[in-house]
């Protein structure tokens, strides 16, 4: 592998693993694990032709930090078990922690803009504000607004196709530090 070739052919990767998850959960709400399993063995097998064994570990570096980074938001079932996969992907991808943390940071950063955007230009506007103002009432450690005791709930605004942002937020930081 040429070195001139070597970012090309890894975003070219990421990006065709990443469009497969973002027309699954768009179509069908979820992300298959055979997507999600194949990008990490594509990411696995580049870093590790590319570097030899410290890409390897670099590359399940990146992985882990994908995941653990995200998992506690799927523990609170705020995101669906497939998005961390996929964030753990994609931080394979990125091959190192600090890489993957700045996917992760890329990524929230895209889905607060995606979730802007949709609420704008459709019927969950209200919600939303609702939320936001409960959340902001609550001092920290709160759970109850009413001082009934029992716990604040929100009310679902929308359920978004988080592969998008993924996929935005991913891309977008590796096309950023290649420049």
């Amino acid at each position: 592998m040429t070195a001139a070739l070597t970012p090309v052919i890894l975003l070219l990767l990421l990006a065709a693993h990443l469009a497969a998850a973002v027309y699954w959960d768009v179509r069908e709400r979820r992300i298959p694990n055979k997507v999600v399993l194949s990008g990490l063995l594509a990411a696995l097998v580049f870093h590790a032709a590319a570097s030899g064994l410290p890409g390897l570990g670099m590359a399940l570096a990146g992985a882990l930090t994908g995941l653990l980074v995200l998992l506690p938001v799927n523990l609170l079932r705020l995101m669906g078990a497939g998005d961390v996969k996929l964030m753990a992907m994609a931080g394979a991808f990125g091959a190192s922690v600090p890489a993957a943390l700045w996917m992760v940071l890329y990524t929230l950063l895209a889905g607060g803009l995606l979730v802007l955007i949709y609420a704008a230009k459709s019927q969950v506007r209200q919600r939303l504000a609702g939320n936001l103002f409960v959340m902001l009432k609550l001092g920290p450690g709160e759970l109850d607004a009413s001082g009934s005791g029992d716990p604040v709930r929100l009310q679902p605004a929308a359920r978004l196709p988080y592969a998008v942002a993924i996929a935005c937020g991913s891309l977008g930081y590796l096309l950023f530090a290649m420049l």
